[in-house]
């Protein structure tokens, strides 16, 4: 037990030590004390960075705004906004996106196909990317990268018919037409009224010799493209190798009158016109094929042409 003047000294001590701790607080709670988390202002490179990004952001979004419908209302001026946009930020992936896409429409393919690749190395998830370089790779004859490229896409959503058209066409020039067949199908599920799914699957049994089921999706595709001269001709193509002469000739017919310069045109349907009985008309047929073909100095198909009318002339005239 601490007596007299120990006591008093001990007391005095922690008076003295509470002082001391309530002072510290007080100097903690003013800011006086130091701080171990104070932020460090940036640097002056880094401003200028920040800058360029933000002049960078701006002018992307000046060429977004000529955006309509999916397409840019004048590509000429989003592609000089996009290129400003790049050259303050590099690293720019959706500025490289559209600048690809204006490129590509331009013809520009190899400027087009660099972009998309950077495009992808900065968002390896960029489904529009994957897609676009797709485009690319496929209008470039590349059709197993291209169809890689569709696979990526068709995994990141399942919903993208054109994905599955993109990539049908793919197999249909690798002469896998039934995995083509299956895609088309895939594109149909999602929209029946996909046109170049119909008129494609038909041009996959053609090859496969599948006529009834050519003849059945290219009637299809028709309804959505009466007009469409290679649809036309291979419905009636179709027609011919089912013994469908006269439907044949009809389609033919109608070819020719959208596109009366086409030497070819005249020429089959002079053949389904001879399938149906019709000689004299598919005389008539040929000889047309025969003088379009002269006129344009193409002696080969004239030849086949002048072949053909002997065959005909021979049956009315033995």
């Amino acid at each position: 037990m601490l007596t007299g003047g120990a006591g008093q000294g001990y007391s005095s001590a922690m008076r003295t030590y509470a002082l001391i701790v309530l002072f510290c607080l007080l100097l903690a709670s003013t800011g006086c004390a130091p701080k171990a988390d104070q932020p460090v202002a940036p640097t002056r490179a880094e401003l200028a960075a920040q800058q360029r990004e933000a002049r960078a952001a701006e002018a992307l979004a000046e060429a977004m705004q000529l955006m309509h419908d999916g397409g840019f209302l004048d590509e000429d001026t989003a592609l000089r906004y996009l290129d400003q946009a790049l050259e303050l930020d590099p690293e720019l992936a959706n500025a490289r996106y559209y600048r690809a896409t204006i490129l590509f429409s331009k013809g520009r393919t190899d400027e087009a196909l660099a972009d998309v690749n950077r495009t992808i190395e900065l968002k390896p998830d960029h489904v529009n990317a994957l897609y676009t370089r797709g485009s690319i790779l496929l209008n470039m004859g590349q059709y197993r990268k291209a169809a890689r490229d569709f696979s990526q896409v068709i995994r990141h959503d399942p919903t993208v018919a054109e994905a599955f058209v993109r990539r049908g066409l793919c197999y249909l020039r690798l002469n896998r037409a039934d995995e083509a067949i299956d895609d088309f199908g895939s594109a149909l599920a999602i929209n029946p009224a996909n046109l170049e799914a119909n008129y494609n699957r038909g041009m996959a049994h053609l090859a496969r010799k599948d006529y009834e089921a050519a003849l059945s999706d290219l009637s299809q595709a028709y309804i959505l493209d009466s007009d469409n001269v290679l649809l036309l001709s291979a419905r009636a193509q179709a027609q011919l190798k089912l013994g469908r002469y006269r439907e044949a000739a009809r389609d033919y017919r109608r070819a020719t009158q959208l596109e009366p310069g086409q030497s070819a045109l005249f020429g089959l349907l002079g053949e389904a016109l001879a399938g149906a009985g019709d000689m004299d008309e598919a005389i008539e047929a040929v000889e047309t094929a025969l003088t379009l073909a002269r006129a344009r100095g193409d002696d080969f198909l004239a030849s086949q042409y002048m072949d053909q009318l002997r065959q005909y002339r021979d049956k009315i005239y033995p």
